[in-house]
């Protein structure tokens, strides 16, 4: 796992190195701007360089930045904001700068200073068509904790509108870290952050201001970081690899669980279909889908590896001890009969079970809905879901926070669907996503995941576990989808078809 730090934490993390590798503080700035421009290498951005640094250290890393790019042939302008107060390693980076020749600086102190801002494309190497320019943010760190205002609120807006490729040092000038931004905020195409991404990269509203993310390790001391608390994670390839079971050459399917999935309703009967053949995939030995009347032919026929069972008008099956994982949801419906079904099964089940979809539209009008749910229930609610259960919030911020408390208030894990999903855990730790890509956006896409957590359920995995390796392989088979197809053409059946891919490239560790 990578811990996401707070601000004050990578400060710490910062002195402490400083102190303890030992390692003088302009060194380290030298260090992060050489990590800076190798990340900046592989962006395939070319153009003319226009670096713009404030008054703090983050300007000292874009100095820095300026004279490694220039020695490495790139040509660079540099305008800095004129203060009063320049740190000392922005100072001694300046007068670094200042021994190379060829290299123009210009002093910014009121919106007239704009008027000598040239965004010149063109490359005078090649004779290739004009490459577009590229614009360096550097004015404001992590240890910016107010809106920005005056002459460099009026400097950002100018530089948000120009015609080029916007690129942040460690956090783009304006946002917050830790928490909501208000005001303005640079727009980056890329930000190259320092160590691992900041809490506030995985809010979507921020979208617009970070763009791509990328890291660029700066070495800061390990055993340090190991010794900070931190509640928010974002998962990494290993964690997954670490928590897969290894299959035994005398198991059966026994070995692997019965998983009970009650999915499905007149011309919806894709949900169920993608929901249980997803929990196949992901490895249960049985899978058996409830159905409502007359409507076992179409799933026996698609899926003749699972076992179906229906109810005729509200007569639902009483023995349930035989299974051994339980998801409710995708494409049951909202009718009254739908709700008398759903509220009966669901009284009979004490062990955790996957909520999703209309079960969680069906809980959201019922006053007492957080007493109706087995404690350690995995809920796998998309953004509209959440809001109809815990009520609309101000931000993303806010409602992470809201999600938190609800997962500790109610011992519940909580998958928040989206582009960095987010599980919140009865102990109030947050793990983010890093796999998965735009083209999963689509119909079909959360029933898979449900089959794929309800199949890990009903092989022995912790809610947690389940959740972590379900959302993790649910993103990387998207993945490795796309490479066969597109973003745009990608269908929910072709990231069931990949969880094979998935498992296997997880289980070959030298991959």
């Amino acid at each position: 796992m990578i811990k996401i730090l707070s601000s004050e934490q990578f400060r710490n993390a910062d002195r402490f190195t400083i102190e303890h590798e030992p390692v003088a503080a302009i060194d380290l700035m030298e260090r992060a701007a050489q990590k800076f421009c190798d990340m900046y290498g592989r962006l395939s951005v070319q153009g003319v360089n226009y670096i713009f640094c404030g008054h703090g250290n983050n300007g000292g890393d874009g100095l820095a930045i300026a004279r490694i790019l220039s020695q490495n042939k790139h040509e660079v302008n540099i305008f800095i904001l004129k203060s009063a107060n320049y740190s000392y390693d922005f100072l001694m980076n300046l007068s670094r700068l200042k021994k190379i020749q060829g290299i123009s600086v210009s002093y910014i102190e009121s919106e007239n200073d704009f008027l000598n801002i040239e965004f010149q494309p063109g490359d005078k190497i090649t004779e290739q068509a004009a490459h577009t320019p590229v614009i360096v943010d550097a004015l404001y760190g992590t240890g910016l904790n107010k809106p920005v205002t005056g002459v460099a609120a009026k400097l950002i807006a100018f530089l948000n509108k120009q015609n080029a490729v916007r690129v942040a040092v460690d956090i783009p000038s304006g946002l917050s870290a830790d928490h909501h931004t208000e005001g303005i905020c640079f727009q980056a195409d890329h930000t190259i952050t320092f160590h691992a991404p900041k809490l506030s990269f995985f809010f979507p509203e921020n979208y617009k201001s970070t763009g791509d993310i990328h890291v660029a390790d700066i070495q800061l001391d390990k055993n340090f970081i190991s010794s900070l608390s931190s509640r928010n994670f974002l998962i990494e390839r290993r964690d997954v690899q670490q928590r897969i079971k290894p299959r035994k050459k005398f198991d059966h399917k026994g070995t692997y669980g019965h998983a009970f999935i009650h999915a499905g309703n007149t011309g919806k009967m894709g949900a169920a279909i993608l929901c249980a053949k997803a929990c196949a995939r992901m490895g249960a030995g049985l899978t058996t889908v409830l159905l409502p009347e007359n409507q076992s032919a179409v799933l026996n026929i698609s899926l003749p590896e699972v076992m179906t069972e229906e109810y005729q008008g509200e007569n639902i099956p009483d023995d349930l001890k035989k299974y051994t994982a339980f998801a409710f949801g995708p494409g049951i419906g909202t009718t009254d009969k739908s709700k008398r079904i759903f509220l009966s099964l669901l009284k009979k089940i004490s062990s955790p079970v996957v909520l999703d979809a209309d079960a969680l539209n069906i809980l959201s009008k019922k006053k007492n809905r957080w007493t109706l749910i087995p404690k350690n229930s995995i809920l796998t609610p998309h953004l509209k879901e959440f809001e109809r259960l815990a009520g609309k919030s101000l931000n993303w911020e806010e409602r992470h926070r809201l999600q938190v408390r609800l997962s500790e208030e109610h011992f519940l894990c909580i998958v928040l669907k989206g582009a960095n999903t987010c599980i919140t855990t009865p102990d109030g730790i947050s793990y983010f996503n890093s796999t998965g890509n735009p083209g999963m956006a689509k119909g079909g896409s959360g029933d898979v995941l449900t089959g794929m957590i309800v199949s890990l359920l009903a092989q022995s995995y912790s809610p947690e576990d389940a959740c972590i390796a379900g959302v993790y392989l649910h993103g990387l088979a998207a993945d490795l989808a796309v490479k066969d197809q597109s973003e745009p053409s990608l269908l929910a059946t072709d990231i069931i078809k990949n969880i094979g891919n998935g498992y296997n490239s997880l289980l070959d560790l030298k991959k």
